[in-house]
């Protein structure tokens, strides 16, 4: 299997976490923002484990203890999400930081909520480029860059979020998004309510 084959792969069980969720939601499961994404890094955690795609997958989800939340506000983000890849064609180490808000398509908010969502991400671009907004829709979940959202005029967050999440997950794992300044020790520096670190070792027939 080549090294895109492989991605793909991931990125597929990676969507498949994200179904559940929406899934989850719709069923009234899950309502607010934190209890969405903690069942979202429960699902990733799940459904990124084991052989996928030729590679062997593994997680680890860092449970933050208390004061954490002044440090999201600090920080701007809910996720951050940590890819390391080691095979025999590619090895890279990486991070993105994630807002998520609930949003659904065609759905206007107020002007307050897109000034904190612009401060949000300003925050997060202060500490890397790679920064994202996650929209939670009953119709499935999108993402979108930060770097948009700090300056749109748009009060439509699901529709500034252009990208499905299988788009997303397939961008960050064959490498084009993610800094690589958020290392393992860097993650340890930027304690989010939810950390989660996603690793892939194997070997591979090509590129």
């Amino acid at each position: 299997m080549t090294f895109d084959e492989a991605m793909q792969a991931a990125a597929h069980a990676a969507d498949a976490a994200v179904s559940t969720t929406v899934k989850k939601y719709i069923g009234g499961g899950v309502f607010d923002e934190p209890e969405i994404s903690a069942y979202l890094i429960s699902q990733l955690d799940s459904k990124m484990a084991g052989q996928i795609g030729g590679l062997s997958w593994s997680s680890t989800i860092l449970r933050n203890g208390k004061g954490k939340a002044g440090e999201e506000k600090r920080i701007g983000a809910d996720i951050l999400l940590h890819v390391s890849v080691n095979t025999s064609t590619e090895k890279y180490s990486k991070g993105v930081l994630i807002q998520a808000k609930k949003a659904e398509p065609n759905k206007m908010v107020s002007n307050g909520v897109m000034k904190e969502l612009g401060d949000q991400c300003q925050r997060m671009l202060s500490h890397t480029p790679s920064s994202f907004v996650m929209s939670y829709s009953i119709k499935g979940f999108r993402a979108g860059s930060a770097t948009r959202f700090s300056g749109t005029q748009s009060r439509d967050i699901h529709r500034v979020c252009t990208w499905t999440t299988y788009r997303f997950f397939l961008e960050l794992f064959r490498c084009p998004i993610g800094d690589p300044r958020i290392s393992s020790a860097k993650v340890k520096e930027l304690p989010v309510p939810y950390v989660i670190h996603l690793t892939a070792e194997g070997q591979l027939t090509g590129t």
